[in-house]
């Protein structure tokens, strides 16, 4: 059986309060998870326990072959790409885009010295794959919400990672934007070399086709942990959002609604 990519066991953490109480859970290569569960369930200080923003009270963190509090976390980090909305309030509305993308490979923010041709190279490579050459010469300041997650996943990708995680990507597109950036998610996830992508969301129907698993949360325990045929159900939802829910499915996407 081959190695995990991430695995944590019996992760607790604590601020004031218990927040996370016994989190075991692994992603193998070649899976694709989504993470749900209502507000307070722990699973933005799971992300930052992951990232090394924050320090677990006890258990065990392995990224690959390290083990958080054995090796310097700030590289380990680098295997991990993290896309979220808190970012954006870090970059200077007057850094270049290529800039922020090329910032990606030293896991840096805001470079002040001129990135190498190389990395510049790459920076604009992926500026073109995902569609978005037009804004090479641009500023991240003016950018829209979605091209700025574009940005933020094309910086991701500057580094050599095996898991990316998406907390909550489309919070604050429109539903049309939305729908586009799914879209372009769902072709990075179906390439062979993509990264085991750990999605983190509230709504059911930003659940990609791609997505293999899910992990529900629920009071800071893992109260189901699957494929999602075993996992996204009507009971399983009901169960960690305490009412009565109805999950249906069309196509290859899901909605929800109060049963």
């Amino acid at each position: 059986m081959p190695a995990p990519v991430l695995e944590v066991t019996d992760l607790t953490f604590r601020r004031g309060r218990p927040i996370l109480k016994g989190i075991s859970w692994r992603v193998d290569p070649g899976q694709h998870w989504c993470i749900l569960g209502p507000n307070g369930c722990g699973k933005t200080s799971l992300i930052n326990l992951i990232t090394g923003y924050d320090s677990a009270t006890s258990g065990t963190l392995r990224i690959g072959d390290s083990i958080f509090g054995d090796d310097d976390w700030r590289e380990v980090r680098r295997r991990v790409g993290l896309v979220t909305n808190t970012l954006t309030t870090y970059l200077e509305s007057s850094e270049p885009v290529l800039d922020v993308i090329a910032s990606g490979r030293d896991a840096k923010l805001n470079l002040i010295e001129v990135p190498p041709p190389a990395v510049r190279r790459e920076a604009a490579r992926l500026l073109k794959q995902v569609g978005c050459e037009y804004l090479r010469d641009a500023l991240w300041g003016p950018l829209s919400q979605g091209e700025k997650q574009k940005m933020l996943i094309c910086r991701a990708l500057m580094a050599k990672f095996a898991v990316l995680i998406l907390d909550e990507p489309c919070a604050g597109l429109d539903p049309v934007a939305r729908e586009h950036f799914l879209q372009w998610m769902q072709a990075l996830a179906a390439k062979p070399q993509s990264p085991s992508l750990v999605m983190v969301t509230h709504h059911v129907e930003e659940i990609l086709p791609a997505i293999t698993h899910c992990l529900l949360l629920k009071d800071g325990r893992v109260h189901a942990a699957g494929t999602k045929q075993e996992t996204l159900t009507s009971a399983l939802l009901g169960e960690i959002y305490g009412a009565k829910v109805k999950l249906a499915r069309h196509g290859p996407r899901y909605s929800l609604r109060l049963g």
